[in-house]
């Protein structure tokens, strides 16, 4: 089968597309005219039903505000259960901590540590004829190089060398000696030692003395020591710091909505013990002991009740207090049997507004402007502001649901 092309004449192209766009902008004006119909029909709708809805107001009035201040004495007592309005008494608690601490401390004194080398060395005789031979106590034994000086703690008998299996054996006896001087050059582990005070006699020869087991344990240093102001000083800062600390323990674990008075904190210590004694040879040592603290406190809501009564007697009953308003400090404190008698400075505002029925008269169904100046002219109420919903409303609801009222205290 032939493909067919339809092809315009060259004198019919121009024609043929001018045609074609006048058939477009006419679709087009028709579509945009469509178009700005139907907006202009939602538009009206709307508008429409923006004046026939019924919006909601909010009314913000100010009421008038009244200061009143005044002094008081308030009651506040340990054995109370409950506020006594009459009597103006509020109960109290007491607050307790009671907490063990332990802190370290440094001893300042110095002084020198001296140790003499202590051992066993064994003292040969070999004396010819044999003989025995008794030495006294601090007998001085010196090492071969005649540096080293170390002096027996007792006295003691060496006995005679005897011959054994046609064998000339030497007497001996194990003696305690302690260095002449203390420090570590007399630790020795081996060597032979001379009985100097021999020298000259028949015996300087045939005694002499070897080291069995190293020599040991002498040395030199400065080593710290406890003083008496050391023992003072731990003793009042560990009193300082503790006490100082266990009343901010306390005071941080008494719930927000209590009231203290900082100076009557009442604290003592009990079992205080100091880990070392004046003299000892330590570089620290440790302070313990028990921290008691209590504290008298009564709630914010007690006192601010009684306060609210007091300004109500002083006005109205029907009147009511402006909220956060209510502003006190206590001038003076006497101690009463089982508490405390408080003397209170106390000052507050107060007003009153008829209830919203009335109110409510003022706004529904009645124009926003003559609203305000109705609600203004009401004595208690110092100025009024209406919002309505939606804005271009000039009129309040005539439904009270839709009538939100508020009440702002800012002057």
């Amino acid at each position: 089968m032939k493909k067919i092309y339809d092809i315009v004449p060259p004198d019919k192209a121009e024609s043929v597309l001018k045609t074609k766009q006048i058939t477009k902008e006419i679709k087009t004006k028709i579509k945009r005219k469509f178009s700005f119909r139907w907006i202009f029909i939602v538009l009206i709708a709307l508008a429409g039903y923006g004046f026939f809805m019924d919006g909601s107001s909010e009314v913000i009035i100010y009421p008038k505000i009244e200061a009143v201040s005044g002094e008081e004495a308030i009651t506040i007592n340990l054995k109370q259960g409950t506020v006594d309005l009459e009597n103006k008494i509020i109960p109290a608690i007491i607050f307790s901590s009671n907490e063990s601490y332990s802190e370290d401390y440094g001893a300042t004194g110095k002084t020198d540590k001296d140790i003499t080398t202590k051992g066993i060395i064994r003292v040969y005789n070999k004396l010819n004829p044999s003989k025995p031979l008794t030495l006294i106590k601090g007998t001085r034994f010196l090492n071969e190089t005649g540096e080293l000086i170390y002096r027996a703690t007792n006295g003691f008998t060496v006995p005679q060398a005897k011959t054994i299996d046609g064998k000339f054996t030497p007497g001996y006896v194990d003696v305690n000696v302690e260095a002449d001087e203390a420090g570590e050059a007399y630790n020795i582990n081996s060597g032979t030692f001379s009985v100097p005070g021999l020298n000259g006699t028949e015996y300087y020869s045939g005694i002499w003395a070897e080291i069995i087991d190293p020599l040991t344990g002498g040395y030199k240093s400065e080593v710290s020591v406890v003083l008496a102001k050391d023992l003072e000083i731990a003793e009042n800062s560990f009193k300082e710091k503790f006490l100082a600390k266990n009343i901010e323990d306390l005071k941080n674990s008494i719930p927000d909505n209590y009231i203290f008075f900082e100076e009557d904190f009442s604290s003592e210590f009990e079992n205080i013990v100091l880990g070392a004694k004046k003299g000892e040879e330590v570089a620290s040592f440790s302070v313990s002991g028990i921290v008691k603290t209590e504290i008298t406190a009564f709630r914010k809501e007690d006192i601010e009740t009684i306060l609210g009564k007091i300004i109500k007697e002083k006005t109205s009953e029907i009147k009511k207090i402006v909220p956060e308003s209510l502003k006190y400090t206590f001038l003076e404190s006497k101690p009463k049997e089982e508490g405390i008698e408080l003397k209170t400075s106390f000052e507050g505002g107060i007003y009153w507004l008829p209830d919203n029925t009335f109110l409510l008269q003022s706004i529904l169904g009645k124009d926003r402007d003559y609203s305000i100046s109705l609600l203004e002219n009401i004595p208690e109420i110092e100025r009024a502001e209406i919002n309505l919903t939606p804005f271009f409303k000039t009129k309040n609801t005539n439904n009270e649901d839709k009538v939100n009222i508020k009440l702002n205290f800012s002057q």
